[in-house]
């Protein structure tokens, strides 16, 4: 044992000073239990005067627990590839990692496609956009491994603890946007895998269709990437002529559906406006830029944490209200 070992301040001796019993430190410091706000303040007070770092090693081995957190996506990594790679996943693993830090916690990334129960060990997930009958949600439910979803699990009545995207919303806002720049005849482009964001995205278009034109609708395979995109876009192109607005679910969907339209020497937006939901590198970087909604990742992940950590302490909880998008006009829908 080092001196600098033989220094460091342990629980007990934080206890002392604040006093209270270790195992009211030990609550305050990981949260499982409540613990009245003054007995909170003079813990943290005891613990910045005697300089306190928590043996986080040793707690692992009494407990058992890795303090691991996984991030997942169902999403497999031909959505994920590309430009894709600093999207969506990692906007939410930054925020994410950094409150896990807080409540010292790591943060395992796994990669897209990627089942880690075989590879790696942790205490609990968050999971991107499950699909319904997930996999990976089934094995981590088999598992025994706490989780949240952000998004909603489709298809079961009683879904894990979620953060909630409002796809639905979503929808309407760049349908509406379309229509009001002039798009009066509208397809949409969605992934074939039953996920929230598409089945809300459908209900939302169906009810925007009414009255106005016939649906047209494309469902792509995920698999398929961004040359799904660029395929259901010639197909539409032979079918109906007559579109003049494109709301593709999926941006890797739209980059393909933008490369398509170019070859077809069609003008965007002046013969045709697309928009896409996630404002991420390919909405960003596509020629033209893509009409988004900035979807506030950064405080869907804040709740997805903090929900998570609720459930870690034993409350139970349903969801979370997430945060409403807002819409980012861009060359591809709008003249200038």
């Amino acid at each position: 044992m080092t001196a600098q070992d033989k220094k460091r301040a342990r629980l007990i001796d934080v206890a002392s000073l604040a006093g209270v019993s270790p195992g009211t430190v030990s609550n305050a410091l990981h949260h499982p239990r409540f613990v009245e706000p003054e007995t909170r303040q003079r813990i943290e007070e005891a613990i910045q005067t005697l300089n306190y770092t928590p043996n986080i090693r040793a707690r692992q081995l009494r407990t058992g627990k890795t303090n691991t957190i996984a991030l997942l996506s169902s999403l497999p990594l031909t959505i994920a590839s590309g430009a894709s790679k600093l999207g969506f996943m990692m906007e939410v693993a930054l925020t994410t990692a950094i409150m896990a830090l807080e409540k010292q916690h790591a943060l395992i990334l796994v990669p897209p496609g990627k089942n880690p129960l075989d590879m790696v060990t942790f205490d609990a997930a968050i999971l991107l956009e499950p699909a319904e009958n997930d996999p990976l949600l089934q094995a981590l439910q088999q598992a025994g491994i706490p989780c949240i979803t952000i998004g909603r699990t489709p298809g079961t009545p009683t879904p894990l603890p979620w953060v909630d995207l409002h796809s639905e919303a979503t929808a309407k806002m760049l349908l509406t946007h379309l229509q009001t720049e002039g798009a009066d005849c509208c397809a949409l482009f969605v992934g074939h895998t039953p996920r929230t964001s598409s089945l809300e995205t459908e209900a939302a278009y169906h009810r925007w269709c009414k009255g106005r034109q016939a649906p047209v609708i494309y469902y792509l395979d995920e698999q398929e990437g961004e040359a799904a995109g660029y395929q259901a876009a010639c197909q539409m192109l032979q079918e109906h002529p007559e579109v003049n607005g494109v709301l593709v679910l999926v941006d890797t969907f739209a980059c393909g559906a933008v490369r398509a339209f170019h070859d077809a020497a069609l003008a965007i937006p002046q013969r045709i406006r697309l928009a896409t939901r996630y404002d991420g590198i390919r909405a960003r970087e596509s020629l033209p830029p893509l009409t988004a909604v900035n979807m506030h990742l950064d405080e869907v992940a804040r709740q997805a944490v903090t929900l998570l950590f609720e459930v870690l302490a034993g409350h139970n909880v349903i969801g979370s209200r997430g945060q409403m998008p807002e819409l980012v006009v861009r060359a591809s829908s709008k003249l200038s």
